[in-house]
């Protein structure tokens, strides 16, 4: 009966994040469309018409998931690090070692073209998950210039704020219940089901499994925040870099293709020496002070 309540108790960081989430939203267009009727200088705008306009706005859009995202933060940063074990300031010999960030470094790309390949492969099957994903990045702005806003919470903040939530509470608490390897496939589904659409749901869950093995196996949760941040700074920035250049798409693909490969075999075996260097420091530490 213990482990069954465990399991429930999984569920509610989730459960808590949407409320959170649509509070935020709510809240600020409630704000800001009443500001707009009061302060708007022509008559026939209706609250309903003022509601619709922002939540067109991509500008209004990233203002409330960073706002979201900094209130994730405080609650489930004190939830995590008070009540789950979280460690707010580890040692950083015995924690981390240089070669699991170099390693991240270079999965980076690796991941990026895989999930990229994924998505292709899943639109070719499903065109309506597609188009309601480009609906989503249209939204939220992604398509368009990035705006300080929108990089500030794409790159930095949300990154930080889902991490929290699933490779921190979600996955320190279905642990209790489950081993290592059922505990991931349970959070990177709900970190799937937390983005709301189809197509980005499967990607996600995808990058979801490799966030929980990082920071289960690097043995911190800094690291997979460090790497989503990295994942999230490829797809917002590099990306659009890589779409606008002249490279003929053949040699492209090509050398996407190649970089994929190479990418997440060498990130995979230096992020693994790297766990071996750091559990040789440890115990050679260990050592010393006995």
């Amino acid at each position: 009966m213990k482990k069954i309540g465990y399991f429930l108790l999984s569920f509610l960081p989730l459960i808590v994040a949407f409320g959170i989430q649509f509070a935020a939203i709510f809240f600020l267009m409630g704000a800001g469309a009443g500001f707009s009727l009061i302060n708007q200088t022509s008559s026939g705008t209706s609250f309903n018409q003022i509601l619709y306009r922002m939540m067109s706005d991509p500008e209004f859009n990233a203002c409330a998931m960073l706002v979201y995202s900094l209130i994730v933060i405080c609650i489930y940063g004190l939830w995590y690090y008070r009540r789950l074990g979280g460690c707010f300031l580890p040692k950083l010999k015995t924690t981390f070692h240089p070669l699991q960030f170099v390693g991240l470094i270079v999965l980076v790309p690796g991941m990026q073209f895989a999930t990229s390949y994924l998505i292709t492969i899943l639109s070719m099957f499903f065109p309506s998950w597609l188009e309601q994903y480009e609906q989503i990045i249209d939204t939220a702005g992604l398509s368009q210039q990035l705006t300080p806003f929108l990089l500030l919470y794409a790159v930095f903040i949300g990154p930080i704020a889902e991490e929290l939530i699933f490779r921190g509470l979600t996955l320190r608490s279905v642990r209790r219940v489950f081993p290592f390897w059922l505990a991931n496939l349970f959070q990177a589904t709900l970190f799937g089901i937390y983005h709301l659409n189809w197509l980005q749901g499967c990607y996600a869950a995808v990058l979801g499994l490799v966030l929980g093995y990082v920071c289960e196996k690097g043995g911190s949760i800094y690291l997979s925040m460090f790497f989503h941040i990295l994942y999230n700074f490829w797809g917002t920035v590099v990306s659009n870099l890589i779409n606008e250049s002249d490279i003929n798409e053949v040699a492209l693909g090509i050398l996407v293709l190649v970089t994929m490969v190479v990418s997440l075999i060498a990130g995979g075996i230096l992020f693994h020496r790297g766990q071996t260097q750091k559990a040789l420091t440890v115990k050679r530490l260990q050592s010393q002070e006995s």
